[in-house]
């Protein structure tokens, strides 16, 4: 960045000041000519001028103060557009871009705004690339491997390998399923009632400890434009996680359906909870707050992942209620159906 750069804006700063300090020099002689001067000479009243004086003052007073925040605000807009641009950035909008308006400091930051969220998003796309072609290349070992294990005698080593092969199935059937919902593909939205959905998926964990119920607030029935099946997906994946951190005292998962606009759906435990630190991060793929990543715990932290992108798909948005002390509560919000 050139030195005549780096100076421009305190340059127009600069200039404002002296504008406003010319006006000044301008209207203070003009006082004197009109006002001063003939009252010196008993041309004109004390009084009247003394009015004069106060209501020029204030006039002028407001004209400055009127005009230098015109100015200061045109100046500082670019610094605006920019800061919008980060909040957004950070919200996970990487298609933003800040329109660039000037050439000075403010434009050369705006430039490198928009390079680097361009860079970020290329970053992304590259990782999820990556992902989608090493699991689609890991396919055909995986049914070579298949092929062979069911050659192999029924024995504990067999089981073993086969569990293995399953777990690397499923998670690359999970990766596979990301990449169909980024693409918009995979999903077929239909109007049809989202209660019995979700009472059907409810009623296959009650059995399970904590146990599970079932809350309809001010609704029986709760039309929408939705895909049943990504749907059971969804709530799935929210119960598993439930019922999996859960703790001996745990009170039962409650699943509560409302409407506010659309549909809201959301799913509360009393389990052991997120830490504040991994908020952010929970809808990560392969993100798990078990950092050791133990098959005790289970899972790839590609069940959020997927729950995230199946509400994109629909419109809607899933995100985490910290509002209770222990336990974690989700709650999902689909757009009302047209």
């Amino acid at each position: 960045m050139s030195a005549r750069q780096r100076s421009s804006v305190f340059g127009k700063l600069a200039t404002i000041m002296a504008v406003m300090m010319v006006l000044l020099m301008l209207i203070t002689t003009g006082f004197f000519v009109l006002l001063v001067q003939p009252t010196l000479h008993g041309e004109m009243d004390p009084g009247t001028a003394h009015l004069w004086l106060l209501g020029l003052s204030l006039s002028l007073l407001l004209g400055v103060v009127f005009t230098t925040q015109r100015v200061l605000e045109k100046l500082l807009r670019p610094l605006r557009d920019l800061n919008d641009g980060v909040t957004r950035l950070g919200e996970g909008d990487l298609a933003v871009t800040v329109p660039q308006t000037t050439h000075d400091e403010f434009g050369t930051l705006t430039d490198a705004f928009n390079r680097m969220a361009a860079r970020v998003r290329e970053m992304i796309v590259t990782r999820d690339q990556l992902l989608i072609d090493v699991s689609h290349e890991l396919r055909s070992p995986l049914t070579r491997m298949k092929v062979a294990l069911e050659l192999m005698p029924d024995n504990g080593q067999k089981a073993r390998l086969a569990a293995d092969v399953a777990e690397m199935e499923r998670m690359i059937s999970g990766l596979l399923e990301l990449e169909r919902l980024r693409a918009g593909k995979g999903l077929t939205l239909v109007r049809q009632d989202i209660v019995p959905i979700v009472r059907e998926v409810v009623s296959s964990y009650e059995d399970r400890p904590p146990g599970v119920q079932l809350v309809l607030e001010g609704v029986s029935d709760l039309v929408i434009a939705a895909d049943a099946e990504q749907l059971r997906t969804v709530i799935r994946n929210l119960l598993e996680n439930a019922v999996k951190y859960s703790l001996p005292d745990s009170h039962s998962i409650c699943v509560t359906i409302s409407r506010n606009g659309g549909a809201v759906v959301k799913v509360s435990d009393n389990g052991a909870g997120i830490p504040s630190e991994d908020a952010e991060r929970i809808f990560e793929p392969f993100f798990r707050v078990d950092r050791s990543r133990s098959k005790e715990s289970g899972g790839y932290g590609l069940g959020l992942s997927i729950c995230k992108r199946v509400m994109e798909a629909h419109g809607g948005t899933i995100a985490l209620d910290r509002k209770n002390e222990r336990g974690t509560t989700l709650v999902l919000r689909f757009p009302r159906s047209i």
